[in-house]
């Protein structure tokens, strides 16, 4: 089942349009385009090309994770694209510090901003907060020695509710329903869950790390090296909201991380991906030094810095697959009519 974040699988969807298709067909056609892409990310690894281009790309590659869970937990709940295996994710992490040099992502903006060489630099970054994040990937992250950044939805830690995205209804009815969610209803949790006629958060037993990390674990990590972001207040679709909206999300969620914390951050995710230049705008002037985008890319010297690329990376994919992704080799999708 596709993502609402972005697409898991490895390979451009050739599958009907969503609305005309069971959930058991859906499921076949991700799989069968994720044993192809395996197939053909496998046969370029075999042949050379993707180490070919890994080292003929110039752009700095700036990875995109959202939660890493217990090998036991593997495709049991929540969004199936977000939550990716512990052995997945170490596989990829222990590959990423053999073929990349992984650096602090503020590092990483400083050397794009002076026009510096970004040739074979990564970056590692972490969306919305989960606890997973912060308990399994960090921990892994540290005895390799390999910096990341997590972005933070400030009003999560408090509540310590499940995302909406991760709700049972919300997944059952993800395909044909991402557009309405994210832009007619704004990324607003309690309409997108009333849209789906789901039960309240906390109705839902859940395991801890699919859940947002609370307060007292993000500071521990943070004082341990764990660089923190910004990610708004509510994880809300920031180009449907007024101007004044807009300041809230970005200003105030700074203010929340930095009360908690001590850290003040410089660096934004925009939720769900999107944005335009008035959001841009908008992040400049609440004075951060960068934004990230989940627009699939790497990044050249000269490039905007309140745009970032990112290779998003989904649960499903292979190891191949990630290496090919990694050096800028994901195939376009087509796009919907």
């Amino acid at each position: 089942m596709p993502s609402l974040h972005a697409r898991s699988d490895n390979l451009p969807s050739t599958a009907p349009p969503p609305s005309t298709t069971s959930p058991r067909w859906r499921r076949a056609i991700n799989r069968f385009t994720t044993m192809l892409g395996d197939l053909y990310y496998g046969a370029i690894q075999n042949a050379g090309i993707t180490m070919l281009a890994r080292r003929l790309r110039q752009g700095a590659l700036v990875l995109c994770y959202h939660n890493v869970v217990p090998q036991s937990a593997r495709g049991t709940f929540g969004d199936p694209g977000l939550h990716l295996p512990l052995d997945q994710f170490t596989s990829q992490v222990a590959w990423l510090k053999n073929h990349y040099r992984v650096i602090p992502l503020g590092e990483l903006v400083s050397r794009l901003a002076s026009g510096r060489s970004v040739r074979g630099v990564a970056a590692i970054t972490f969306d919305d907060g989960y606890t997973g994040a912060l308990t399994l990937a960090w921990p892994l992250l540290r005895t390799l020695g390999l910096p990341a950044t997590v972005f933070l939805v400030a009003a999560a830690p408090e509540r310590r509710s499940l995302f909406w995205w991760d709700h049972p209804a919300v997944v059952r009815g993800q395909a044909g329903s991402r557009t309405r969610r994210l832009l007619s209803l704004g990324g607003d949790a309690g309409l997108v869950l009333k849209d789906a006629g789901a039960t309240a958060m906390a109705d839902v037993p859940t395991a801890a790390a699919y859940l947002p990390a609370d307060w007292p674990l993000i500071a521990q990590q943070a004082a341990a090296g764990l660089e923190l972001g910004a990610h708004t207040i509510s994880h809300r679709t920031l180009t449907k909201l007024r101007d004044d909206e807009l300041a809230y999300e970005l200003v105030d969620g700074v203010r929340l991380i930095e009360e908690q914390t001590g850290v003040k951050p410089v660096a934004f995710s925009y939720p769900y991906g999107i944005w335009d230049v008035r959001v841009r705008d908008a992040v400049r002037r609440a004075g951060y030094r960068s934004a990230v985008t989940l627009d699939y890319g790497l990044n050249p010297s000269g490039i905007d810095l309140c745009a970032l690329r990112r290779v998003n990376v989904p649960a499903s994919i292979s190891l191949p697959a990630f290496a090919g992704w990694t050096a800028g080799m994901r195939p376009r999708r087509a796009r919907a009519a």
